[in-house]
Parts: structure tokens; C-alpha cells; sequence
């Protein structure tokens, strides 16, 4: 049997170290987010109502967010701007336990002055031209699912 030297015993230890210290890649979102999306409906979780869903001709309230490729957003309602900030997006993925529904989603945090902004992270899909926003893409369940047309 041959005895390995000090250089070979070292040379194994320092790839042993590499690769154990690799980070996991960051995956980007599945879809891209930027454009001008005018606000069609929000479902809320519960039971049916007159005012479920909730619409612009129902509210009164014509809404529209804006997603730059530099990473800004503003939210635009009745043509007055109430919102804006920086974001990030992200895509993750959720499975509660072996054999269960394992839930895909992209993501986008909003930020005000560089710091993430308390609740303010949403979930989303987009469907040819129709962006949707619901927590129950990554395996929450309750609040709102909200539907945006894309205008740009």
C-alpha cells in the first residue's frame, strides 16, 4: 500500500475545504417582472360577497404599479403617486413535508431607503399577459390575490 506524502495529504485537505465552502447559486426569478401593470381585480380569501372581488368599477379606484429594470417601482392610484421605492426579486421554493404539494414561486421584496420594508414581500406568477400576486404560491394561506394586465 502507498503512503501518501505531506504535499498530496495537504492538496486533498485544501479541495476538501473548496468545495464544502461553495455557496448555492442564486436562482432569478422563472419571470420578469418589469412593466406597467394596471390593477384588474383582488379576491380575498373568505367567503363570497357583492364587494368579492373587489375592481376597479366596483371601487372606484384605478391602480397601476411600475416595475423598472433598475430595480425601482411606484404604485400609481387615481393617477396620483401614493408608493414607490427600490425592489429585488427572487424564486424559491417551499415543500412542508415528503410527498406534499412542493410549491414553486417567484418573489420580489420592496424596499424604502434600503431597508426591506415590514410585510412588504409578494409572490407572483405571470400568466401570458396577466401578472397575479397570491401567498398561496409559496404555501401561505389567507389574505389577497391580486390581478394586474400588463400595459407596456
Amino acid at each position: 500500500m502507498k503512503k501518501l506524502t505531506l504535499t498530496q495529504l495537504v492538496f486533498i485537505l485544501v479541495l476538501l475545504v473548496n468545495n464544502s465552502c461553495k455557496k448555492d447559486p442564486v436562482i432569478e426569478p422563472t419571470q420578469n417582472i418589469t412593466g406597467h401593470w394596471q390593477w384588474l381585480s383582488s379576491w380575498y380569501d373568505g367567503p363570497m360577497s357583492d364587494s368579492n372581488p373587489k375592481t376597479p368599477q366596483n371601487t372606484g379606484i384605478q391602480e397601476m404599479l411600475e416595475f423598472h429594470s433598475n430595480k425601482t417601482w411606484l404604485k400609481i392610484q387615481n393617477n396620483i403617486h401614493i408608493d414607490s421605492g427600490t425592489y429585488s426579486t427572487g424564486h424559491g421554493s417551499y415543500l412542508p413535508y415528503v410527498g406534499a404539494y412542493h410549491f414553486i414561486y417567484d418573489s420580489i421584496v420592496y424596499y424604502r431607503n434600503g431597508i426591506s420594508e415590514k410585510r412588504k414581500q409578494d409572490y407572483y406568477k405571470i400568466f401570458n399577459d396577466t401578472l397575479q400576486f397570491s401567498p398561496g404560491f409559496a404555501g401561505l394561506y389567507g389574505g389577497i390575490a391580486k390581478f394586474y394586465i400588463k400595459q407596456k
